[in-house]
């Protein structure tokens, strides 16, 4: 699966959590711009973890903002 693809699915799947359609890209933040509150990201990640099969360490996080780097995250641990 490519980068966009999993972008892709990534706000797919948090459409479906929120139940309402969002305009976003890969440069959107999930903060900002997907308006997602701590809780809400701590949630989201369990559903991208369960989505994907993976596992999202900490360090990885302190790296993710945007929809973007959080794909890249997923191709990095899906491919280790």
């Amino acid at each position: 699966m490519d980068k966009n693809a999993v972008v892709e699915k990534l706000i797919k799947l948090l459409e479906g959590s929120l139940g309402k359609s969002l305009v976003l890209s890969k440069d959107s933040t999930l903060l900002g711009d997907a308006g997602l509150e701590s809780i809400q990201v701590i949630e989201y990640l369990c559903e991208v973890e369960d989505a994907f099969d993976v596992v999202v360490d900490e360090e990885s996080l302190s790296h993710v903002s945007t929809f973007g780097d959080l794909a890249s995250v997923v191709e990095r641990i899906s491919s280790e």
